[in-house]
């Protein structure tokens, strides 16, 4: 007797929601920041999505920057008038602080690949214009001595996850020919200054 497809969407679903809820209960979800107990995959616990300041606009077309209130299509913040940085526009998903800290951290150095889903959606809201406008999404390339430290190139896992909301395609990842001093040397109070921030996703 033939089966028609909304009796095996019957079948499954329940089956799906059954798997879910023994993952769970052998891995339980936690807080993609803190590692709390939370009640979903991918979420953030309330104290760590209260420290989140993501960014959307209103906010610099350049450096992206956000304003207190809207003064119009184009504007630009009294840095990037005076100096125009060397890129053409950036956008970040939100300000450095602790959680934001944490998450870049356990996504570079923790091997939470899990995160890129998450953080990628983050990323679409304020560069959905520049997204939209893509032909091709190219991660920042890793010299091979970081690679080896890392394990992957977190900037290709999030160039992919991003092409997957906003279907540009992304370039395969390069290797960068000389090593860079490692970022996580620089003082936080230098990493949060807002002097055009660098794009979080690139």
């Amino acid at each position: 007797m033939p089966v028609s497809e909304s009796a095996f969407g019957f079948v499954a679903a329940p089956a799906a929601r059954g798997a879910r809820a023994a993952l769970d209960f052998l891995l339980p979800p936690l807080c993609m920041a803190c590692r709390e107990p939370v009640d979903a995959p991918g979420r953030l616990c309330a104290d760590c999505w209260s420290g989140v300041d993501f960014i959307d606009e209103p906010l610099c077309d350049s450096c992206g920057l956000p304003f207190d209130y809207d003064i119009g299509p184009g504007a630009v913040c009294p840095a990037c008038a005076a100096s125009p940085p060397r890129f053409a526009r950036a956008r970040a998903a939100m300000r450095y602080g602790e959680t934001a800290r944490r998450l870049a951290a356990g996504f570079k150095y923790a091997d939470r690949c899990h995160l890129a889903p998450a953080l990628a959606s983050w990323l679409m809201r304020p560069g959905r214009a520049l997204l939209a406008e893509a032909d091709l999404l190219v991660p920042v390339p890793l010299h091979r001595w970081r690679l080896l430290a890392r394990r992957f190139n977190q900037s290709a896992m999030l160039a992919l996850a991003l092409s997957r909301l906003c279907g540009a395609p992304a370039a395969p990842a390069r290797r960068r020919s000389r090593s860079r001093r490692w970022c996580t040397h620089r003082r936080s109070a230098r990493r949060a200054a807002p002097r055009h921030p660098r794009p979080a996703a690139r």
